[in-house]
């Protein structure tokens, strides 16, 4: 039961900074790793942050079949999940879609 809440918080917590920080993350990768412009950075980011969010609810619901998680703490990860992500998804698009004009 632990490895499943800590796997389920890692992704959680991985999805979240990457779509808060993703235009910084773009900018430091496009200025230390290579120079490629920020805009694809930000777009795989984005793409990722997405997918982790949606790994995660996969997750959940696996565990939640299995018998891995306590119904209390089910409800919060439903209500954590669906809350933040689908705030955080937009807000990540809604930049991704500015970034393209």
């Amino acid at each position: 039961m632990i490895k499943a809440n800590l796997l389920i918080c890692i992704f959680l917590i991985l999805a979240t900074v990457l779509g808060i920080f993703g235009q910084d993350i773009s900018y430091f990768m496009d200025k230390h790793i290579m120079k490629l412009s920020p805009i694809y950075y930000l777009t795989a980011i984005t793409y990722l942050s997405i997918f982790l969010y949606l790994i995660t609810i996969l997750l959940t619901y696996i565990f939640n079949k299995k018998n891995k998680l306590k119904k209390s703490i089910l409800d919060l990860y439903w209500l954590v999940i669906l809350g933040f992500s689908l705030f955080i998804s937009f807000w990540s698009l809604f930049v991704l879609a500015m970034w393209w004009g």
